[in-house]
C-alpha cells in the first residue's frame, strides 16, 4: 500500500489479471491523452481508443505468454497506473548488443496520481534494481527526469517514430547496474 500525503489517498500495486486488462488499457488511453495531448491531435486519440478491443486481445496474449502487467489502484479500486517489463526483444534493441536483457515496455500513471509514489512503486515492481533499458519520447522531459532519478541515463541513441507517432523521436535510456544513479 502507498499512502500519499499529497492526495490523502491510498494506492495499491498488484499483478493485473486478465479481467483487469480493460480497466488497465482504458486508464492507459487516458494517460496518453494527458501526457501527449499537446503532441497529437484529437483524431489520434479517437483512433487509439477505437482499437481498445484489439489492444485488450494483444495484451491478453502478452499475459498468456507469461509477462506480468502490474497495476496501481486507488482505494475505490480504480486503476490509476500500469507498468510492464519483458525480456529484451531484438526489434527494440535496434541492432545493439550492449543493452541489458530487460526492457521496461510500459509505465503510465494518471496525472491525478503523479507525485504520490505510484510510479515509483510500479517501476520497483516491474524492474526492482535490475539493469534495464527503455525508450521514452524525446518530447517527454517529465518522464526522462523520473527515469534519471531511478538510475537511468540518456544513452544518446534515438529513433524516429513512424505510423501515428510520425514526427516524434524516442530516445534510449539505460540503467546498467543497481545503485548506479544518474550519470547524465
Amino acid at each position: 500500500m502507498i499512502r500519499s500525503a499529497r492526495t490523502e489517498h491510498s494506492y495499491y500495486v498488484r499483478d493485473a489479471a486478465q479481467a483487469d486488462l480493460p480497466a488497465v488499457l482504458t486508464m492507459k488511453a487516458a494517460a496518453w491523452r494527458e501526457a501527449y495531448g499537446h503532441l497529437r491531435d484529437e483524431q489520434f486519440f479517437q483512433r487509439a481508443e477505437a482499437t481498445l478491443d484489439r489492444q485488450i486481445e494483444h495484451w491478453r496474449g502478452i499475459v498468456d505468454r507469461g509477462t506480468t502487467v502490474w497495476m496501481a489502484e486507488d482505494e475505490r479500486g480504480t486503476c490509476v497506473g500500469m507498468a510492464c517489463a519483458a525480456p529484451a526483444r531484438p526489434e527494440r534493441m535496434h541492432g545493439r548488443t550492449d543493452l541489458p536483457d530487460l526492457e521496461l515496455t510500459a509505465l503510465y500513471v494518471l496525472a491525478s496520481a503523479q507525485g504520490t509514489g505510484v510510479a515509483d512503486a510500479l517501476l520497483d515492481r516491474a524492474l526492482g534494481e535490475a539493469p534495464a533499458f527503455l525508450w521514452v519520447l524525446a518530447e517527454n522531459p517529465r518522464a526522462q527526469s523520473f527515469y534519471r532519478r531511478h538510475g537511468f541515463h540518456d544513452d544518446g541513441a534515438s529513433v524516429a517514430m513512424d505510423g501515428p507517432w510520425e514526427g516524434l523521436q524516442e530516445q534510449l535510456m539505460v540503467r546498467r547496474a543497481a545503485g548506479m544513479g544518474s550519470s547524465a
